[in-house]
């Protein structure tokens, strides 16, 4: 006999909410419905799932498993709204990785289980390849834990387990590991355009991938390199004074990421940007 895979349901079904959706469609559930909170994006939801677009408490009620992909400070009031169709013996999951469990709270009362499931991978596209092969962070109570570890690895993730009191430090890590390295490299292109370089991807390039394969490699105490571990204060100095001439915003965030750095190098962060 065929296994039976449990029904998929969607409230918001953007960039991460719609790549769980072809993954797990592609892993062999059907996706019975979607919302976005967009026009524009309940219609690319549709094209993209095949899938009729429902008001949230309907999306609830369409699926046995729930995927609530809305925007962090969204969770709470999307509970509370799909909560009356929630019903015992349905999973109801957000995706965030920084947000606790706990604000699913009324969707729990109404008989459902809780968790979520937060790919730790950057997704601009609503793209199933994105998923395959990323780590999934797994928050749940005990008992659900193999239920949800069975979905992460339905859309090809690597699931693992993270108490709901760690989110916020496990986020703030992903964070670091993804956005702020594209903050950087944002931050280095506006400082090639003060030089008059108005395009500085090529000039970046072999040097972006060449610090992500050593770090990956070698761990980052093993890649570092520059002014900093060096210790050449009067470079990181004359550094700080110049961004300063042209974006203070930037200058501020160099002296922060030196004292990291010097932290990192095991040096004295103040005597390098005092």
């Amino acid at each position: 006999m065929a296994r039976r895979f449990p029904n998929v349901s969607i409230v918001g079904a953007g960039r991460v909410g719609g790549a769980i959706g072809l993954a797990l469609a592609r892993g062999g559930y059907t996706i019975t419905a979607a919302w976005s909170r967009s026009r524009a994006g309940r219609a690319r939801a549709h094209e993209l799932l095949n899938a009729p677009i429902l008001e949230p408490d309907e999306v609830c009620r369409a699926g046995e498993i729930v995927i609530v992909a809305v925007p962090d400070d969204a969770i709470a009031a999307t509970a509370r709204l799909i909560a009356p169709a929630a019903r015992r013996g349905k999973y109801v999951i957000h995706t965030s990785g920084g947000t606790s469990i706990d604000t699913l709270s009324p969707v729990r009362e109404a008989g459902a289980h809780i968790g979520s499931l937060h790919p730790l991978m950057t997704i601009t596209e609503p793209d199933a390849d994105a998923l395959s092969g990323a780590a999934v962070a797994v928050t749940s109570d005990p008992r659900d834990g193999a239920a949800m570890y069975r979905i992460a690895r339905a859309w090809g993730g690597r699931p693992f387990a993270l108490a709901d009191e760690q989110k916020p430090a496990y986020h703030a890590a992903a964070v670091f590991a993804s956005n702020y390295v594209v903050s950087s490299i944002w931050a280095a292109n506006a400082i090639f355009r003060t030089i008059g370089i108005a395009n500085a991807q090529p000039l970046l390039a072999p040097l972006l991938r060449a610090t992500l394969d050593n770090v990956i490699e070698k761990g980052p105490a093993k890649a570092i390199t520059g002014p900093v571990i060096r210790g050449d204060v009067n470079t990181v100095r004359r550094h700080i004074e110049v961004l300063k001439e042209s974006d203070e915003q930037i200058a501020n965030a160099y002296r922060a990421m030196a004292r990291m750095t010097a932290a990192l190098a095991r040096l004295d962060p103040k005597r390098l940007t005092a």
